[in-house]
């Protein structure tokens, strides 16, 4: 149970955490319509809190336990309704379906709370599960009928957005949501009214699901860039749900495992924790292991460029603070190449220390244009050519198309020769190369 309760208070922020990012995330037209999903995992969390409060409360348990219980009732009502007016609020008839269903919850919730008997007549605290006495009558098929009727609509709701779209965005959302609470409706009409009858330590389940399915619409906002996040603490707010998310996964994957080796023996809330706190670790540490990873890669792969490693890296590189020496030795560390070096106004800035004499740089600079992209002919028969021990020079351009340096490309490591996916990833990344170091020119210019 202490799993179970762990899962649910964590799930039930998560939930919160994701509405509050849809809300404060949504552009101003559609702030309207993002506040009811931000309603709906309220409730949500409210409905999971509440249910949360009554399997754990003791006998002698001090809690007001009919306060507790009722709100179960009440918050279910309102996250279909919510969710119904996220879906359909644009829509003139959204808003009267939304209206109609509102104003029949409200009239539910009046009655149930005037008198909550209605729906039961008793609280069973004990230490073999906690449970009520359902009052099965008139008004018990009148609030089942309610969501008979409610959960229909919202997903007729979501398949007329899905067949009448244009937006393959939003299919994609209104896709996942509509499966999702497909899934969690049928949940939670098993566990949290036909079930009950028999027992009550299920209930649990369905407001799981239901949470579980907001969560994955969250995630399908972000996948489908239906929302796009521009605020630095949003984009923290949802990586903190991604992550949590995936721990959560993991917890519900080692309760499952653990249970399956130790006979249906449940773990203790110190381990429990414990697990929770090192894979919310390592999950936090997956970037810092991709990057290391890439890293590696990069280095060590003597056959193969990693051009998107390289890449990634020049692109934040900031050229007022990158020293052309790093930047040649950077490049023939992860191009693989003997020796890198750049040719501007005569002076060569290289990945290692090489002496060139005067009538050596001379003939590089004197190169012609290229007749190809980037690259210059050399006579490679050439004695003078050979003792230079390069494999290629290719030329520098600044935006205006115009050649203001060169770069030499020594041997290559681990291959005798070039490849044209070889020189296409090379000249990609030359051309990048050249940008910055034009840049870093003009920026020491001023």
């Amino acid at each position: 149970m202490q799993l179970i309760v762990i899962l649910l208070i964590t799930v039930s922020i998560l939930t919160v955490l994701s509405g509050a990012t849809v809300f404060f995330g949504a552009k101003k037209g559609e702030r309207l319509k993002s506040f009811w999903f931000f309603v709906a995992t309220i409730f949500a969390a409210i409905w999971i809190v509440s249910i949360c409060i009554f399997l754990r409360a003791a006998p002698n348990s001090t809690f007001n336990m009919a306060w507790h219980t009722n709100w179960t009732f009440v918050s279910a009502i309102f996250i279909d309704i919510a969710l119904l007016a996220y879906i359909s609020w644009q829509e003139k008839f959204g808003k009267l379906i939304t209206a109609f269903f509102f104003i029949l919850g409200l009239v539910l919730t009046g009655i149930f709370v005037n008198n909550p008997a209605l729906l039961y007549t008793d609280i069973i605290l004990a230490n073999s599960g906690n449970s009520l006495v359902t009052n099965v009558g008139p008004f018990y098929f009148a609030y089942a009928g309610f969501f008979c009727l409610l959960v229909p609509a919202v997903m007729l709701t979501l398949l007329k957005q899905i067949i009448t779209s244009s937006s393959f965005k939003k299919r994609g959302g209104d896709l996942v949501l509509l499966i999702g609470f497909g899934i969690s409706g049928t949940m939670s009409l098993i566990f949290n009214l036909i079930l009950t009858f028999w027992r009550w330590d299920l209930i649990w389940l369905g407001p799981l699901a239901i949470s579980t399915t907001i969560i994955a619409f969250y995630y399908s906002i972000l996948r489908y860039r239906v929302l796009n996040l521009y605020s630095t603490w949003l984009k923290v707010l949802s990586y903190i749900v991604i992550i949590t998310s995936l721990a959560v996964v993991y917890m519900v994957i080692f309760s499952i495992v653990f249970a399956a080796m130790f006979r249906g023996a449940t773990p203790s809330t110190e381990v429990i924790v414990l697990n929770f706190i090192m894979i919310l670790i390592v999950l936090l540490l997956l970037p810092a292991t991709n990057e290391l990873n890439m890293f590696i890669r990069s280095l060590i792969s003597n056959q193969k460029i990693d051009t998107v490693y390289i890449v990634k890296k020049l692109v934040k590189a900031s050229p007022k603070q990158t020293s052309l020496n790093e930047l040649a030795s950077f490049l023939a560390e992860h191009m693989h190449f003997k020796y890198i070096g750049f040719l501007i106004d005569n002076q060569i800035y290289g990945s290692t220390p090489r002496e060139f004499t005067a009538n050596e740089v001379k003939m590089v600079s004197k190169l012609g244009k290229p007749e190809n992209g980037v690259w210059q002919k050399v006579d490679e028969a050439s004695p003078e050519w050979q003792h230079l021990d390069l494999s290629a020079v290719a030329v520098l351009r600044d935006v205006n198309d115009k050649t203001f340096g060169q770069i030499m490309l020594g041997k290559p490591i681990g291959k005798t020769n070039f490849n044209r996916q070889d020189l296409v990833q090379i000249e990609t990344i030359l051309n990048i190369v050249s940008v910055i170091v034009d840049s870093k020119k003009h920026s020491n210019e001023r």
